[in-house]
């Protein structure tokens, strides 16, 4: 029953996305310009933002403004520089400068992440950095109360996060300037640990011109916390006269219990002997597609498209939503279930992907969507994270509600472990490992322990299947039957077409049976019936001749059974013994003995399955020759 609990409330998660996202109602973002999500619409605001590209925003679970930045300065919601809000070492003209992370149960305590220009060509730092935010302090307006902690060196303009699997601590992503690195952060209620880095996909490096230019461009992760899409641009050719370069897109798998990727599928957009660049990237909220965008000349032709990737189709094969001479900047998913992008070259408007959950066509690609008023849009838009709330989490049992048919051991166990810290784990048995083996049915609970964290989970286990047993293979006299046995079921099916508790057997075979109970487990078993010659008839021929032709030579009983004892005897006509064996293979062959009748006695015992028979056979026989 859970899992079809968990799977219904994870599709009423995706329909009710507008009105489960206040913390992302308040964006501010490019020349001064602000939208407010509030109403369920976007309603240009207006702001005292100025970025040419990343921005970050965030309030409180009730919409409103809490604080906003561009990764070198903080604002409060009163459009106030905070207190030490200033000297921040994010830049204003970076893809993804700043993301915004709540600290696990600490309300009023937010990490505020950046990351370099450049990879540092153009802050002071190459290094990315986390800020504590008190929201606190200052009569609520908030302080920052310690900032340019560095992080990782040296980082490109990357910058993004998801839920732990716990659903409660946060990964936050960068990636690696000149290495294939992508390094995982882990905020929780002790702060920020890490990083786990992967190393694997795109190399970003230094062009033969001497630019940083492939540090630009966003990587984004889906709502699910299982993937992630990031987007470069490759310069094939540069030099102080000639510039040409192709887009890259690659989507990885995101493991958001211990933070490791994995599984790289690649895309290349453009032949590289043009300008194509790749800058915005965002999921749709139902995870089944990612669009990016790029843009360039071609020909000397300018030309910016917005490409869907449907993730169950191979990855090479994009579908193109919109093309325009007008550049596509960063691409966010609203309140509003839309994904918003940002436009260039004045432009006072987003466009958006009304419908990002459908395919093709459908997905609603409008040119023109929120109107910014007078103020324009430049590369960046605010940059969330879209599993803020709190997700519910993993179960961390491995097992759903089940029903067990049959006696055999389960071993129930905890799913993932922290890539940090040790787990402590206390079941409801009193046992304290990872896992434990359960033998019978109930429920089974388990508390798991980590730094401010404590994860419980509960699974319910029944039992079923009919014990029994048909015995050993049996062996009967061929003139008796036998009776087999089984206990009452739903269900019975014999191989015989019977379908009774008890069945009478007598043809020698294979006799198996099939019950069901009543919470569908099935048992079977088998048994083998073989029959036998009960009786042990000994048949003595009434004459032999023992002349060596072959036929009839020897004097020997013939018998359908073995003998346990045995005891052949013969006489002349004056009752004297002539031959005598206990072995039935011995023959009497009458060696030197004439013509005539002679007497016999036949004294055998035999074994019928039940007990010892014994018998005395008398009779003669008459030697020719």
């Amino acid at each position: 029953m859970r899992m079809r609990v968990l799977f219904v409330m994870g599709m009423l998660a995706l329909g009710l996305w507008a009105s489960a996202q206040p913390q992302h109602e308040d964006w501010y973002m490019g020349f001064g310009a602000g939208l407010d999500f509030g109403s369920g619409v976007p309603v240009a605001t207006g702001g005292p933002l100025s970025t040419d590209e990343g921005c970050a925003t965030i309030s409180d679970a009730n919409g409103q403004l809490l604080f906003f930045t561009n990764g070198e300065q903080v604002w409060d919601r009163s459009l106030n520089l905070m207190p030490n809000g200033s000297g921040l070492l994010g830049h204003f003209s970076c893809s993804q400068s700043a993301l915004i992370v709540p600290v696990p149960g600490q309300p009023e305590q937010f990490e505020l992440f950046t990351a370099p220009a450049g990879a540092g060509e153009w802050t002071p730092s190459d290094a990315g950095h986390h800020h504590r935010i008190d929201m606190g302090a200052n009569g609520g307006l908030g302080d920052v109360v310690y900032a340019n902690q560095p992080l990782a060196a040296p980082l490109v303009e990357k910058l993004t996060a998801t839920r732990h699997a716990n659903g409660i601590d946060v990964w936050v992503l960068y990636h690696g300037w000149n290495n294939a690195n992508y390094y995982a952060y882990l905020v929780t209620c002790e702060g920020v640990e890490g990083p786990v880095v992967s190393t694997l996909g795109y190399i970003p490096r230094l062009d033969d011109a001497g630019s940083s230019g492939e540090v630009i461009g966003c990587m984004k992760m889906n709502r699910q916390g299982t993937m992630l899409c990031s987007v470069w641009t490759e310069a094939t050719l540069s030099t102080q006269q000639d510039y040409q370069s192709r887009g890259i897109v690659q989507l990885l798998d995101f493991d958001n219990s211990t933070g490791m990727l994995s599984n790289v599928r690649s895309d290349t957009l453009g032949t590289g002997t043009d300008i194509q660049k790749c800058y915005g990237v965002e999921f749709s909220p139902g995870g089944a597609f990612v669009y990016v965008n790029d843009h360039g000349l071609i020909g000397g032709i300018s030309n910016s498209r917005v490409l869907q990737y449907d993730l169950a189709a191979p990855f090479d094969q994009p579908h193109v939503v919109a093309q325009n001479n007008r550049a596509y900047g960063s691409m966010q998913l609203g309140p509003d279930g839309a994904i918003h992008i940002a436009r260039l070259n004045g432009a006072t408007y987003l466009s958006a992907i009304t419908a990002p959950d459908l395919q093709g066509a459908a997905c609603g690609f409008v040119e023109v969507g929120a109107s910014l008023g007078t103020d324009p849009s430049t590369w960046g838009l605010p940059n969330h994270w879209d599993t803020y709330p709190e997700a519910a989490p993993i179960d961390p049992i491995a097992w759903e509600d089940s029903l067990v048919c049959g006696d055999a051991e389960v071993l129930v166990e905890a799913r993932y472990s922290h890539p940090f810290h040790v787990p402590t784990f206390r079941w409801s048995t009193g046992e304290t490992t990872p896992s434990i083996a359960v033998h019978g049915s109930g429920t089974f609970t388990l508390e798991m322990q980590l730094p401010c964290t404590t994860i419980h989970d509960t699974v319910h286990i029944r039992r079923g299947g009919i014990p029994f047993e048909l015995g050993n293979d049996l062996l009967i006299c061929d003139d008796a039957e036998a009776w087999l046995e089984v206990p009452a079921a739903r269900t019975i099916q014999w191989s015989s077409g019977d379908t009774g508790t008890v069945i009478a057997v007598h043809e020698a075979g294979l006799y198996s049976v099939l019950l069901i109970d009543t919470l569908g487990c099935t048992s079977r078993d088998s048994v083998l019936l073989r029959t036998r010659n009960c009786a042990c008839a000994m048949y003595l021929p009434n004459a032999f001749s023992p002349n060596n032709d072959g036929i009839n030579d020897r004097f020997t009983p013939v018998m359908d059974c073995d003998p346990e004892r045995f005891d052949l005897e013969l006489f002349d006509r004056w009752g004297g013994s002539l031959f005598r064996s206990t072995d039935p293979a011995t023959a009497w062959e009458a060696e030197d003995v004439p013509v005539g009748v002679y007497a016999y006695r036949l004294n055998y015992a035999w074994n019928d399955g039940r007990i010892v028979q014994e018998r005395t056979q008398r009779g003669h026989v008459t030697l020719v020759r």
